[in-house]
This record gives structure tokens, C-alpha cells and sequence, in this order.
């Protein structure tokens, strides 16, 4: 049995990706040093998180 509970977060995700790719100025995207690639997923998954609803992290016990 597959567990598909995290598909749709999954579709989501990898339609925001896209999206952000497609925004990039064509010079990015079209631009042929073999490090380029790393700088545009880097800054797709930056702009990724940013837009993303704040994580709050929770602090167990604590003794102030």
C-alpha cells in the first residue's frame, strides 16, 4: 500500500517550482556555465522557503 497523504503538498510544491523557474529572466535560464544550474534551483528553493508560511518553532520546557 503507497501513502499518498503528501501528494498534493508534493503537486504543490513542484508547481511553485516551476513557476519560479519559468519567472527567471531568460539570461539565467539560458545561460550555459556548468554552475549556473546550481544557482538557479539554489534560488528557487530560497525564494521557495520565503514565500512559505513562517515555521514556529516550539520551545519545550522552558525556564525563564
Amino acid at each position: 500500500m503507497i501513502d499518498t497523504s503528501l501528494r498534493e503538498h508534493w503537486e504543490r510544491e513542484q508547481a511553485a517550482r516551476t513557476r519560479l523557474r519559468n519567472s527567471l529572466p531568460r539570461s539565467w535560464r539560458d545561460d550555459p556555465r556548468p554552475k549556473m544550474d546550481d544557482v538557479r534551483e539554489l534560488y528557487v528553493e530560497a525564494m521557495l522557503e520565503m514565500h512559505s508560511p513562517a515555521r514556529i518553532a516550539v520551545i519545550g520546557d522552558d525556564d525563564r
